[in-house]
């Protein structure tokens, strides 16, 4: 088919698409913009034109690219989500099971580094309240993951713990620690991949360290 029908017919498809489809195109044509280009070096332009969409149309459902941004986070994030679930659901050791998470949380950072270093223009506290939520989200949903994985390590025998929600609770907090550390060595709110390699090391050592001594 030739550039011009097939941009034609794109543009009568996309008029009889659902506004949440619409915005689904969008942020899958940002995520492949993103992870590619990186969010800096991306023009809202350049987006429209992948999708055959005036620049106009686009700011419709994305003000600005920062909203695209948190839009194109939250899609990635719960992606995310749904892969650590599947990596931990058939895990009985609860140590591997953390380990693993660690893994694919770090994985997930060096995979789509090029979309979450756009964080490197950003600084605690100030984060946008949309950028905000997400990361509220994602801090809830691994200290679940890591409550449920020590209550089942409990459940089994192999902890020994009054309380396995602050148990975990605990942990995380350490966790979080040694982020903040080395948030504070860098000058901006977002480390580099090094630094994530190093972090996600560190992270393991306390790790098998602090489950230990869970250990009956």
């Amino acid at each position: 088919m030739p550039a011009n029908h097939f941009h034609c017919f794109f543009r009568l498809l996309w008029q009889f698409m659902a506004v949440d489809q619409k915005q689904e195109m969008i942020i899958d044509a940002a995520i492949k913009r993103f992870a590619h280009f990186g969010v800096n070096k991306t023009t809202m332009n350049e987006i429209a034109a992948d999708l055959s969409i005036s620049k106009a149309l686009l700011y419709y459902y994305f003000p600005d690219k920062k909203s695209l941004f948190a839009a194109v986070l939250k899609h990635i994030t719960s992606a995310a989500a749904i892969s650590f679930d599947q990596v931990l659901v058939g895990e009985s050791d609860p140590q591997k099971a953390i380990l693993s998470f660690l893994d694919s949380r770090t994985d997930f950072i060096i995979r789509y580094y090029n979309i979450v270093e756009y964080l490197r223009n950003m600084r605690q506290p100030g984060l946008p309240p949309e950028l905000k939520a997400i990361f509220d989200d994602i801090r809830k949903r691994d200290l679940g993951r890591i409550a449920e994985i020590m209550e089942k390590g409990k459940r089994d025998g192999i902890f020994q713990m009054e309380n396995a929600a602050k148990a975990a609770e605990l942990y995380f907090d350490f966790l979080e620690s040694f982020r903040m550390a080395y948030f504070a060595q860098s000058s901006t709110f977002f480390p580099d991949g090094k630094q994530f390699r190093a972090l996600l090391k560190r992270e393991k050592e306390f790790s098998v360290i602090f489950l230990k001594g869970l250990a009956k």
